[in-house]
């Protein structure tokens, strides 16, 4: 993978205590889930970095008399739109680093971008800016912590946490995954006739 992307800021260890922490879902710690891996020490070892594609764009709009800018983002993966304000963090990509392919195109992220913004200053008060043209685009990768464990009955299952802010993600970035795995294992896999 070549290009910018948000740094890691939420390393491993403090990751895994995220993950593993007391809740109502593992009965306050009674009930852990068990990691689908374990490395010789008996420590967990089926947490990894995914790198999740964004779409941003630079919005000039006219705003009291005055041109200004608006930087906003759109999930490659579900179309999930936000104000970016992390441009100055961002870097350039770790050798290493395989991001998950785009599902989104850029047209269509475009026009969610256009929708988004349109939202946000409708639910603004006050002057609202008039939105005139996009003045800038660029692609990037945000990380995302995945910890594989294991649920009642042993069936596999993944977390998902942010790995730049440390926030828990929701539902649809962890679909989001699955889905991208699903894809690319039937890549992977030659087809049988049938």
């Amino acid at each position: 993978m070549t290009g910018q992307v948000l740094p890691v800021r939420i390393d491993a260890a403090h990751a895994l205590r995220r993950f593993r922490r007391r809740r109502f879902v593992n009965l306050f710690g009674f009930w852990p889930h068990p990691p689908a891996k374990v490395d010789a020490a008996g420590n967990p070892a089926s947490l990894e970095i995914v790198w999740m594609p964004a779409y941003a764009y630079r919005f000039a709009m006219f705003h009291k008399g005055k041109q200004v800018y608006s930087l906003v983002s759109v999930d490659a993966s579900f179309g999930g739109f936000s104000l970016f304000g992390r441009r100055g963090e961002l870097e350039d990509a770790p050798a290493d680093a395989e991001g998950l392919p785009p599902t989104i195109g850029e047209a269509r992220a475009e026009e969610l971008a256009r929708e988004g913004i349109v939202r946000y200053i409708l639910r603004t008060r006050g002057a609202k800016p008039n939105p005139e043209d996009i003045v800038e685009r660029f692609t990037y990768h945000a990380p995302v912590w995945v910890y594989y464990f294991r649920r009642l009955g042993g069936k596999l299952d993944l977390a998902v946490l942010d790995a730049y802010s440390g926030d828990a993600m929701g539902g649809l970035v962890r679909r989001s995954i699955v889905e991208a795995f699903i894809a690319q294992r039937a890549a992977r896999t030659p087809a049988t006739p049938s």
